[in-house]
């Protein structure tokens, strides 16, 4: 993995770490009224939530980001026909790091997050989304535990059919469009190339982020390098 800076990478663990200690009451109203059991192993599901007819669309930023972390640990995707997903894997110390592309309208792709987690035994604690955010720049990213989907439909989806609100998230801006009727045209339309390029420049710092995110999610309790 591809740190810039030790420290850096220290106070951003500390980050996540706060982040991902605080209960579901201090994040939001799950949908569950008890912690779901831990993954009976070292797995994590990183699922990219996407439109499946518009793969290339804002709406589908979250699989563009998926496919990067699968260029950098050297991995290909393969179809999985039972999750009706395209699914990956590689190995991050003594874990096993599942990639899901959803091949769904964003409205369903909960459905393959369910299945995907169910078939691989992974618990709705140990699965992260990655998913566009409007109200974040083209440029921004942030780290989310659990709390309110904003509206989106992917989201949504996911929490209600894991029956968890507290999913663990990657909101990747993509902006608002000036008039806020165009909102369904503007998130299904690909970006701009000027977009692609800031996009661009931002993706090893969102594909370390994410790496950040499985080490805090493995490490044991008060650990922090």
């Amino acid at each position: 993995m591809s740190i810039r800076s030790r420290a850096g990478t220290l106070n951003l663990r500390g980050s996540l770490r706060r982040l991902f200690s605080l209960t579901s009451s201090e994040t939001s109203n799950t949908l569950v009224k008890s912690e779901p059991p831990p993954s009976p192993n070292n797995r994590i599901l990183i699922v990219g939530l996407g439109n499946y007819p518009a793969p290339r669309s804002r709406h589908s930023v979250g699989q563009y980001l998926l496919r990067g972390i699968a260029e950098r640990n050297s991995v290909e995707f393969s179809y999985k026909r039972s999750c009706k997903a395209h699914l990956a894997s590689f190995q991050y110390n003594d874990a096993e790091v599942f990639l899901l592309k959803p091949k769904h309208f964003m409205n369903l792709n909960g459905k393959s997050v369910v299945k995907a987690a169910s078939v691989l035994q992974i618990s709705p604690t140990h699965v992260v989304l990655l998913h566009d955010e409007l109200d974040l720049p083209l440029g921004k990213f942030k780290v989310k535990h659990g709390g309110s989907a904003n509206g989106h439909n992917g989201v949504i989806d996911s929490q209600e059919r894991m029956k968890y609100n507290d999913i663990k998230r990657l909101r990747i801006g993509i902006g608002r469009p000036d008039n806020k009727e165009d909102v369904m045209d503007y998130v299904l339309e690909d970006f701009t190339r000027n977009e692609r390029n800031q996009l661009s420049a931002m993706k090893e710092t969102m594909i370390d982020t994410v790496h950040q995110i499985i080490a805090v999610m493995l490490s044991p309790p008060g650990k922090t390098n």
